[in-house]
């Protein structure tokens, strides 16, 4: 069967006389093909999950992926306490002592604090991360807002500015409250701000802490489960069910997975990584080949045309193999060992990056 769809995404590339030399694979109308297709559709689908809503998304590039009732807003239990690390590392310092206050003090998950006990922020943040204090998480709200209420607020304010519209937050630790909800979505929008700060980073990859006098072990079973694991939440109640805010990190690349309302929160969570490793891949733009990769010094001398720095590309599996590298000479006369111009990479008409180009001797 012949070409069934064309994507002209730029317009071709045009040269006037006297202008750069393109060289190689020129860019022009993508074709695809039905198994291409298939391939398309096949990458935005989610796997059979027990969840009730679920998200896959790609953190460099800020991409979601591929959801399932991913704004539908449901009990979020204790990732709940990604917003609340976030505002506490926004707005707090580190090194400031808490005194905790009996009213600090609630059940279920905890840290162990006592009432009168002074500890860090810093420390909090290990106990509401890791151990996912409920303790901590109020100790944290009344620190930095002066009650939790004015933190509710807050944190209410804060979400509609990263554009959680399927939130409501009714308190900073994520029991089961009437109006505390949020979805797969906006979880994940919290989850890539909250990322941004490096203790954040650190303190959710950490299997076992030592702080405050307390060994905190890190509830995400996650971690050492699945490769490159290394994030970020769990949480868990009776309305709620089991839900999870999964990292996964490979060649600096991280995926998130968001689970809500889970039988099997860590079995969905593979799934959805194991999805994006068969759909997408991050790799390096391929380097020219083959005629295309050669340049001649003036006296004959052939030369190897190659980006000195190839960036990295995020694209679906099937399209890997319809990336084009065109070289974009500018550079008279050629020398070896000295730019020569640029390397354009396409995805039919479709500029995805470039870089310099350099010729050396072989």
């Amino acid at each position: 069967m012949l070409v069934l769809v064309t994507f002209v995404l730029l317009a071709l590339l045009t040269m006037g006389a006297g202008g750069p030399v393109l060289q190689g694979s020129q860019p022009g109308d993508l074709a695809i093909y039905p198994e291409q297709i298939a391939a398309f559709q096949a990458a935005q689908q989610l796997p059979p999950l027990s969840a009730q809503a679920a998200l896959l998304g790609d953190s460099d590039t800020n991409q979601v992926l591929a959801a399932a009732n991913a704004n539908q807003g449901r009990p979020m239990a204790s990732t709940t306490k990604i917003m609340t690390a976030l505002l506490v590392l926004e707005r707090a310092n580190l090194a400031d002592q808490v005194v905790v206050s009996p009213a600090a003090l609630v059940g279920e998950a905890s840290m162990g604090l006592a009432a009168g006990e002074v500890v860090t922020v810093e420390d909090l943040l290990w106990g509401l991360l890791l151990n996912s204090g409920n303790d901590a998480a109020m100790a944290l709200a009344e620190h930095v807002a002066g009650s939790v209420d004015a933190f509710v607020v807050l944190m209410n304010q804060r979400a509609a500015e990263l554009g959680m519209r399927n939130t409501r937050f009714a308190n900073p630790h994520g029991l089961d409250a009437p109006d505390h909800y949020s979805s797969a979505y906006d979880l994940w929008l919290v989850t890539q701000k909250a990322l941004q700060h490096p203790l954040f980073r650190q303190i959710v990859a950490t299997p076992a802490y030592t702080t405050a006098g307390r060994q905190l072990l890190n509830q995400n079973e996650l971690l050492g489960s699945y490769p490159g694991a290394d994030g970020v939440k769990t949480g868990t109640t009776l309305a709620a069910g089991q839900n999870l805010v999964g990292s996964v990190t490979e060649d600096g690349h991280r995926e998130i997975a968001v689970i809500m309302g889970s039988q099997d929160r860590y079995s969905d969570a593979a799934a959805v990584f194991d999805h994006f490793f068969r759909y997408w891949r991050w790799a390096p733009a391929p380097q020219p080949d083959g005629p295309a990769s050669w340049l001649w010094t003036a006296d004959g001398r052939p030369l190897r045309v190659a980006a000195s720095d190839a960036p990295d590309l995020f694209l679906p599996q099937w399209q890997w193999p319809l990336v084009r590298p065109v070289l974009v000479v500018t550079a008279q006369p050629i020398e070896p060992n000295r730019p020569v111009g640029v390397i354009r990479w396409y995805l039919g008409n479709q500029l995805l990056a470039e870089a310099p180009a350099t010729a050396t001797e072989s």
